[in-house]
């Protein structure tokens, strides 16, 4: 094959093999790639973007794209150093798994960025929901098909063992602390594939009991529980015969376009953010009103913030409420003198703050935590005009 040097003919011919891949000609593809001459490390780096984001997309061919880039990996002629570096093929994809990876761990941390951002943008509830269901599914769909094309690369020999390994003993460390469902996918997920090479040299017996040791959470969905399952049997087995992998959404590739049993998981877990979010927020407004006792500062931070209070005070209120229920009579006091002042300064109308209060009255499941709630509410609602 006549040799390319043009990058931007070379750019075209990745697009186009990277958009027509399947299992037929999969080994003519990988020709065409092999035929590629990389001079320099951006080129590479562009290459590396364009395979790398369209295996993670998708999802059920994560596994077509491993193959082809192991191939390229494996060979020696494609793979070698760009002039006057030591920067390779298999350097530059193993550092973008590594980076999607790293976020899985950190799931807590980029989820707090995402809601920062939201709030920034000072995105209404409905909206703000919405963006927390896509975004839900949008980092659980990469960070599996992740762990899936890590796994595969590391079965044909293209994958460092000591970075397969790291991946699980952090993925051990992560579930020590919280059972994530995501975590507990990804590691399943790994463990199917690289478990019948690593099983030879290496005691798995860790991270299958972390697997195991997680059935006991009742909100487990049964997807997972039987992925769990699955993998310890092969464990049990002696990783003998392999199991295919399989993803939770299956050929779902949008949130929009999942059954309206999946949907709900997602959008549980995103109002159960959301009402973290405004309970720990009201906590701090609450706190500070206690500590500082100096009204206009609090109304004042308020105000310069794009807080919950302005586009869901119903909520707002409920959560202040919720927070001064689980301390004494005199911050309960304090939480109703501070509703006063935000009706004073017109942030919360008496309506508004009714809502909120009645929420919380109506509500079965508090009831039934705060048997004497009345009483309770009316530490608070005695000390503002409702």
């Amino acid at each position: 094959m006549e040799q390319i040097n043009n990058s931007v003919e070379v750019l075209n011919i990745v697009r186009s093999i990277v958009h027509h891949l399947n299992k037929v000609n999969l080994a003519n593809m990988i020709q065409k790639m092999i035929a590629l001459r990389i001079n320099n490390v951006k080129l590479l780096e562009e290459i590396s973007d364009i395979i790398f984001d369209r295996a993670l997309r998708r999802q059920n061919c994560t596994h077509i794209y491993a193959h082809m880039c192991a191939a390229m990996i494996n060979d020696s002629k494609f793979n070698k150093p760009v002039t006057n570096t030591k920067t390779t093929f298999q350097k530059v994809l193993l550092e973008k798994c590594e980076n999607v990876f790293y976020t899985l761990t950190n799931y807590q941390q980029e989820l707090d960025k995402f809601i920062e951002k939201m709030k920034n943008n000072n995105v209404a509830p409905n909206k703000f929901i919405t963006s927390l269901n896509h975004f839900q599914f949008d980092f659980n769909k990469t960070s599996m098909c992740n762990c899936r094309f890590m796994g595969e690369l590391f079965r044909k020999g293209a994958f460092p063992k000591k970075v397969i390994l790291s991946c699980i003993t952090q993925l051990c460390e992560q579930l020590s602390n919280e059972k994530n469902e995501i975590q507990l996918y990804c590691l399943c997920i790994i463990l199917q594939l690289a478990g019948p090479i690593l099983s030879k040299t290496y005691d798995l017996n860790i991270p299958i009991n972390k697997l195991v040791t997680s059935l006991d959470n009742h909100d487990m969905s049964s997807a997972l529980k039987c992925l769990i399952l699955r993998v310890q049997r092969m464990h049990s087995k002696g990783w003998i015969n392999e199991e295919s992998v399989e993803f939770v959404e299956n050929n779902y590739f949008d949130f929009s376009k999942l059954p309206l049993q999946m949907k709900s998981v997602y959008r549980l877990k995103s109002y159960k953010i959301m009402a973290e979010w405004i309970f720990d927020e009201c906590y701090d407004v609450l706190f500070d009103f206690v500590n500082k006792k100096k009204t206009n500062e609090v109304i004042q931070l308020l105000e310069m913030k794009n807080t919950w209070i302005c586009y869901d005070p119903v909520s707002f209120v409920v959560s202040l409420i919720l927070v001064a229920l689980e301390e004494n009579q005199n911050i309960r006091n304090y939480a109703g003198k501070l509703l006063d002042h935000l009706n004073k300064k017109r942030l919360l109308s008496n309506r508004l703050i009714k809502l909120g209060v009645n929420k919380v009255l109506n509500d079965s499941g508090i009831k039934k935590e705060y048997p004497n709630l009345s009483n309770l509410i009316f530490d608070i609602t005695a000390h503002c005009s409702v």
